[in-house]
């Protein structure tokens, strides 16, 4: 179960990878809202959109590794008017 800090890490370490797999946004949440414990690392993707990303983000810890949940949301990408 990743605490804030670790999910805004493993974004921070994993964001330019995640953006080019695909991802047009990518943020961190409560994981409660997707039915996980703790917090997740979110990348949002277009809906046609063909998404290969693994289901959680690895890093390297003072205790050794730790897992962030990854999930992937399915949204429009925004353009200005």
């Amino acid at each position: 179960m990743a605490n804030e800090e670790q999910a805004n890490e493993a974004r921070q370490a994993h964001g330019r990878d995640l953006l080019k797999r695909g991802a047009h946004a990518i943020g961190v949440e409560k994981g409660a809202s997707y039915g996980k414990p703790g917090w997740v690392v979110v990348a949002h993707v277009a809906p046609g959109a063909k998404a290969d990303f693994p289901a959680s983000l690895s890093m390297s810890t003072k205790g050794g590794r730790d897992s962030v949940p990854l999930v992937i949301k399915r949204t429009e990408q925004f353009t200005p008017e």
